[in-house]
């Protein structure tokens, strides 16, 4: 089993309480975000296009003991439904679409947070990694997509792969 992203660690002392609370993983992948959200008690919903993905999420949960709601929805569509305050913690790692920030937004409860970590235009720098500029943060610009919530914890990196991370929250 992949260990989540060290990010979400430090995201914890941030987010709120798992006690009945329901987080949904954007672009959830093979499902190590999801999978630690559901062991650390979150009820998880986890989001990915890709059935493959979704299915192996779902398995990796089972593994260790824990079940998640999984949901294929094409995150890259016009008009992504993701709900309307729905969710007390909703987390994307990897993955960029601006057009979904507004779609994350409204999903959240009042007072909900997001975790969002993805690589930044300084990637190019690296061999690996995405070279597409449409998925790449300009610099500082995570926080600007937020505009209007509060920023509870932010920080750029370049240093193995350069990227934005940012915890902030609904008002």
């Amino acid at each position: 089993m992949p260990k989540p992203d060290g990010f979400l660690l430090e995201a914890l002392p941030f987010i709120p309480s798992a006690k009945h609370a329901l987080a949904a993983d954007l672009a959830c992948g093979g499902g190590r975000i999801a999978v630690q959200l559901a062991r650390w008690g979150y009820r998880v919903r986890a989001i990915d296009r890709s059935a493959e993905a979704l299915r192996l999420c779902a398995a990796r949960g089972r593994t260790v003991g824990v079940r998640l709601e999984t949901a294929r929805i094409d995150l890259e569509a016009p008009s992504p439904d993701l709900g309307r305050e729905c969710f007390d913690l909703v987390t994307v790692f990897n993955f960029l679409h601006r057009p979904l920030i507004g779609a994350i937004m409204r999903s959240l409860l009042p007072g909900g947070v997001v975790v969002y970590k993805t690589y930044t235009r300084n990637q190019l720098r690296f061999a690996t990694g995405p070279r597409n500029p449409d998925y790449l943060l300009q610099e500082n610009e995570l926080p600007q997509l937020f505009a209007g919530f509060r920023h509870l914890h932010y920080r750029e990196e370049c240093e193995t792969a350069a990227t934005a991370a940012l915890v902030t929250q609904r008002p």
